[in-house]
């Protein structure tokens, strides 16, 4: 017997435990019997209930009385009913316990009550455990599909660190040191150890310089701000987490299951990525159960019990008392500096606020400091200190570090300072002496970088100086002996080998009052052996090399002297110098140097009937005089400026106008005035700014901009990492903007997006594949002048993606992909079309805090109508007080009452008169809207598609009470078998709406 014949299934009595109340039974046995009878013509069911009306008498026999079977009635539903639900629980609940969300989607899947699946949990001894229910779709889009910003960038970098055998950023910096964990350090650490590197190890012109020097730069991107640094950990994190799913897969595919065993050991491994077990263990599970793979989490039985999770993302086993961690050697549990309160190594963040990311960054420092103290750079070591002490106050170990700096102070003392400023300037016998003491003063000193130089040093220098020895050429000799000097300085015997060079000849400085440069040139000669000393005073004529300072030491012949200030006098001497013995003064013109400074960055902005001329600030002892000048050279003085700018008026539009700006100085009370700079300009009325401006990515780094067309000027797009400080219509010249910003290269739109834009809409693409945002704005430029226009935020990763908006419990909820370090979200709607911009005045607008969204998972709109939505999502970011948007993301939702219409179509032939079709409309309501109709003909068969088809005749939008008749005059030469079909004119229309021909009808008119 099946469920069908039992009856307490089919009087719909509960039989676990099963009704044993005779009188109960009767009522429902007569409550049936009415019903059976009264559906004895049921189309579906009529002969099923006819058959179970005649079976009443045994329903009662076996129901009723003494002779009744109910026990075993009640005991087959119960094993027929429950069979199923106990063949899967006993699967599930192996591990000796069933989760409510097991439950509940057992019992979804058999469509049975959770409290039946309850009891029968506890029948069999399987225990029952309340929990969330946990999104395991969710946890994988997360940890494993969803890719962090920058991938192709980062990606990019790939095959520059393996040709150093390193595959990140962290361990390129500190290769070949004992540094392990760099990537703890703090980013302006990070920065100054790349410049560093390219400077003392990537200068020179060959390929491996040329990598290095590329990967440095981007160190110094990267590692620019602390942002930027957690954009790259969490690349790398994902691509470690990846790396181990990956693998999780594969040995799967291998095994055809995944074990215990084995799912433990991986998520030791995710553990160490994440440094938190309950994330792995939810990762792993969400990763096998989306990728549908066999995997029992039971408990092994090796696995201790008793665990905590280092910092460093080491797994200790603590059953035995162990209290620091057996990789790193920290404290398992940590005091908070702040607080005092004890707690766990690898939380994030302390209840009184202190993050204990600190302490990441404290080790790391520490480690350097360690370094440097073995290392004996005793400076460094105690600036790594002091900043390790700011993040982790009053460390145990920053404090033992401290101690172990001291005593190598006490006993090395500054022989070491000494050894390196030898080093610095070449003289290898002194600083050889100094590190051989060294090491007698500190046995366990060893520095195998400094033993290499001062050993590679001091052999070419003997090498080179034994062959000036053993040569009698005079020439080679001197070239020699001064490559030796150049090797090592104090070299014994060469000055004494050489003879003092030659007078340096054809003395000469020039002076470049634009470039404010004060250029000294002289007459090399042929031989190599010679270097030039330049020499400068400001107090008087150089006649040795201890009258001034020495701005310049080589072999070139001019050298251009930048440093200088306006109308101050500078003297300059240059000396020839052979391995440290020098020539007297330079032969040539001698005379005191004033360089009178020219305006710098000189621009002219055009205005209404207004020039304003700026420049740069002035030195501090010019002023700024500004001459019109004639078309007959007539130059006219109209203004004496100490500022950096003037504003001349009252001039005509579109006339072009020329003006010289010079400076004048006051030179021992002489007033001396420059030549000047001469600049021209079209004063005219200024075109308005672009005030909307849109911009979405297309592709990786390619972008379109979309503006209004303007009435006049150029309109070019100009883009900077850094946000302008110009506002919205201020008008600047052009020399002037492009200091601070670049112009984009502007390329064509997509096909799409021109088909797209409105009658007055323009724009153009541009390519940005730069980390973080970049800041753009459309600018028109008339007259050598820009107006500045809507300043918008252009980052791929700061792009709002919306996935899905759907009505939950009469609310609008859109679910988006929201960017990281988002503040919250500017929600814009329009009902006829999309926003133009975060500023259009024609939306209703609303603001989402970052809390709200991720309380709710969701923008969530309270207020709905039966209209569409054109909804415009902006995402807001906060930096340094101040507020930014980002593009924003459209999507229309059509919250429109759906409808359903019917039509018929009837033609009226007439012998005297025309022929019409008559097509009725009607709708599931009384009242509705009509939308604009087409009706579409084909000849041979009915129009399945517009497309396919030839536009008939069009029917406007109308309001309709009840239904309408639309008659449509008939061609006299109608083409014989021509069909029409009605087709809603916007195709948007056909989702939920339907449009259909009444029964009986027919599409065929002739």
């Amino acid at each position: 017997m099946n469920l069908a014949d039992n009856w307490y299934v089919i009087l719909e009595l509960e039989f676990d435990p099963p009704v044993e109340d005779e009188q109960i039974i009767i009522e429902k046995i007569e409550e049936k019997s009415k019903f059976w009878a009264a559906h004895f013509n049921d189309f579906k069911m009529g002969a099923q209930y006819r058959s179970l009306h005649q079976n009443i008498p045994k329903i009662k026999k076996d129901m009723l009385g003494s002779n009744n079977i109910r026990k075993e009635l009640a005991s087959e539903a119960c094993v027929v009913a429950y069979g199923t639900i106990d063949k899967f629980l006993r699967t599930i609940g192996r591990k000796g316990n069933i989760t409510s969300d097991e439950g509940n989607k057992l019992s979804e899947k058999l469509k049975i009550s959770v409290d039946v699946v309850k009891k029968r949990a506890k029948a069999l001894g399987i225990k029952w455990v309340e929990g969330t229910n946990i999104d395991f779709q969710s946890i994988y889009d997360k940890y494993y599909e969803a890719k962090p910003r920058n991938v192709a960038t980062y990606d990019g970098m790939k095959q520059m660190l393996l040709s150093f055998g390193v595959d990140n950023l962290y361990d390129f910096l500190y290769m070949n040191t004992t540094i392990k964990n760099a990537n703890k350090l703090p980013y302006d650490t990070l920065r100054l150890k790349a410049i560093e590197k390219k400077k003392t190890e990537f200068y020179k012109n060959d390929s491996i310089s040329g990598t290095g020097s590329k990967l440095c730069g981007q160190c110094d991107i990267i590692f620019k701000d602390n942002n930027n640094k957690e954009l790259y950990d969490k690349y790398l994190e994902y691509i470690k987490r990846k790396s181990i799913l990956d693998d999780t897969k594969s040995i799967a595919e291998i095994s055809g299951e995944l074990t215990t065993e084995q799912g433990d050991e991986i998520i030791d491994q995710l553990t160490q990525v994440f440094r938190n077990r309950k994330i792995a263990e939810d990762v792993l599970t969400a990763f096998c159960k989306v990728k549908g793979i066999s995997y029992y989490k039971g408990i092994s039985a090796e696995r201790p019990i008793n665990i905590k999770v280092c910092r460093c993302g080491c797994i200790n086993d603590v059953s035995d008392g162990r209290k620091v961690c057996s990789n790193c050697g920290l404290e398992l549990v940590v005091k908070c500096p702040k607080c005092g309160n004890q707690s766990d190594a690898n939380i994030k963040v302390c209840k009184c606020g202190f993050e204990f990311g600190n302490i990441d960054k404290a080790l790391a420092l520490c480690e350097q400091a360690e370094y440097a103290i073995n290392s004996l750079e005793f400076t460094i070591a105690k600036v790594h200190l002091s900043d390790a002490n700011h993040y982790w106050p009053d460390s145990s170990k920053i404090i033992s570090l401290k101690q172990r700096l001291n005593e190598y102070e006490k006993r090395v003392g500054s022989e070491i300072d000494k050894m390196r400023e030898a080093i610095k300037n070449k003289r290898y016998y002194e600083a050889r002496s100094q590190y051989q003491s060294i090491q007698r003063l500190f046995s366990d000193y060893s520095d195998a970088a400094i033993e290499e130089e001062i050993n590679r040093a001091i052999t070419k220098a003997k090498s080179l100086f034994n062959q000036a020895k053993a040569t009698r050429v005079e020439k080679d000799i001197l070239e020699l002996c001064s490559k030796a000097y150049d090797l090592c300085v104090d070299m014994p015997g060469i000055k004494e080998l050489m003879p003092a060079p030659g007078n340096v000849s054809r003395f000469k400085v020039s002076v470049d009052s634009v470039s404010r440069t004060n250029t000294i040139s002289w007459d090399t000669i042929s031989d190599r052996s010679i270097r030039y000393v330049v020499v400068r005073s400001r107090n008087g004529w150089v006649q040795n090399l201890s009258d001034g300072q020495i701005i310049f030491r080589g072999s070139a012949s001019s050298y251009a002297d930048r440093d200088i200030e306006a109308a101050m006098p500078y003297y300059y001497n240059v000396f020839a110098e052979r391995a440290g013995i020098y020539s007297r003064g330079a032969d040539g013109d001698f005379k005191e140097v004033i360089n009178l400074f020219e305006a710098s960055k000189v621009a002219i902005t055009a205005d209404n009937a207004s020039l304003n001329i700026s420049w740069e600030s002035l030195p501090s002892n010019a002023t700024a005089e500004i001459y019109e000048t004639r078309g007959n050279g007539v130059e006219k003085h109209i203004a004496s400026s100490s500022t950096n700018n003037y504003l001349i008026t009252n001039l005509t539009n579109d006339k072009q106008y020329r003006y010289k700006l010079a400076l004048s100085y006051l030179i021992a009370g002489k007033k001396q005035e420059t030549k000047g700079i001469i600049i021209t300009g079209i004063p005219t009325c200024p075109p308005q700014p672009i005030d909307m401006l849109r911009i979405k990515p297309v592709q990786e780094s390619q972008f379109e901009a979309i503006w209004i067309k303007p009435n006049v000027g150029e309109v070019r797009l100009y883009g900077s990492t850094n946000k302008p400080e110009y506002l919205i219509g201020d008008v600047v010249s052009v020399i002037e903007l492009e200091q601070k910003m670049s112009q984009l290269q502007q390329q064509n739109l997509s096909n799409q997006t021109i088909n797209s834009l409105k009658k007055d809409e323009t724009g153009a693409s541009f390519q940005y594949s730069g980390i973080g945002p970049m800041y753009v704005v459309a600018v028109v430029v008339k007259a050598g002048s820009a107006v500045f226009g809507n300043l918008v935020r252009a980052n791929v990763g700061e792009i709002v993606t919306i996935k899905d908006i759907r009505l939950v419990n009469g609310k609008i909820n859109i679910y988006i992909n929201p960017p990281e370090n988002a503040t919250g979200f500017v929600l814009l709607h329009r009902f006829d079309q999309f926003p133009t911009d975060i500023g259009d005045i024609k939306t209703v607008r609303k603001y989402i805090p970052m809390k709200q969204y991720q309380l709710n998972s969701a923008i969530v709109l309270d207020a709905i109508e039966e209209r569409k939505y054109y909804f415009t999502v902006y995402a807001e970011f906060k930096e340094n007080g101040e507020k930014d948007y980002s593009s924003g993301a459209d999507y229309l939702f059509d919250n429109c009452a759906k409808m359903n219409i019917t039509y018929s179509i009837s033609v009226n032939k007439k012998i005297f008169g025309e022929n019409s079709v008559v097509l009725e409309f009607e709708a599931d309501s009384m009242k509705f809207i009509l939308p604009e109709i087409e009706i579409m003909s084909a000849i041979g068969n009915t129009p399945m598609f517009k497309a396919a088809a030839k536009l008939f005749y069009i029917i406007p939008s109308q309001p309709i009470n009840g239904s309408v008749q639309v008659k449509i005059p008939l061609p006299k030469n109608i083409p014989k078998d021509t069909y029409i079909k009605a087709f809603f004119k916007d195709d948007s229309m056909q989702q939920g709406n339907q449009l259909r021909l009444k029964l009986k009808s027919n599409y065929k008119i002739s």
